[in-house]
């Protein structure tokens, strides 16, 4: 009897359990906004020395970066790992020199595929540019 009272104690007690979830939601409607707007700007390019900068990159089973730089310049490179090395090559193009932005930059890029790691090398060559005036 009292193995039949712990029992039914027991599974009332796991039926009173319960889980409560709670969510809020919001009508609303897709926004799509578009704005246009040209800038001119002024650049002088130095001809006369090229820039460069390189960087590499290793990732474990080509998804985790384990190793590799670290600072990046933007609206360089593209997306992905072998674009943020690409990103982190002309940062350091650009690091302690007086340019502000790197053109005509031509990257050369190197991936070493192992078996649990890829290493990526990337090295890019530019002339810099000084912006003088945005219009």
């Amino acid at each position: 009897m009292k193995l039949k009272l712990s029992l039914l104690i027991t599974l009332f007690l796991l039926i009173g359990q319960s889980c409560a979830s709670f969510n809020q939601s919001h009508i609303y409607s897709d926004l799509n906004l578009s704005t246009k707007r040209e800038l001119n700007a002024e650049i002088t390019v130095n001809t006369n020395t090229k820039l460069r900068g390189s960087a590499s990159s290793t990732l474990l089973f080509g998804l985790i970066k384990i190793g590799g730089d670290s600072k990046y310049s933007d609206g360089y490179g593209g997306m992905g790992a072998v674009g943020k090395t690409k990103s982190a090559a002309a940062f350091k193009a650009l690091n302690g020199s007086d340019a502000d932005i790197l053109v005509s930059p031509q990257y050369v890029v190197e991936v070493n595929n192992q078996i649990f790691q890829k290493t990526i090398r990337v090295t890019v060559t530019g002339y810099g540019g000084k912006i003088d005036k945005i219009n």
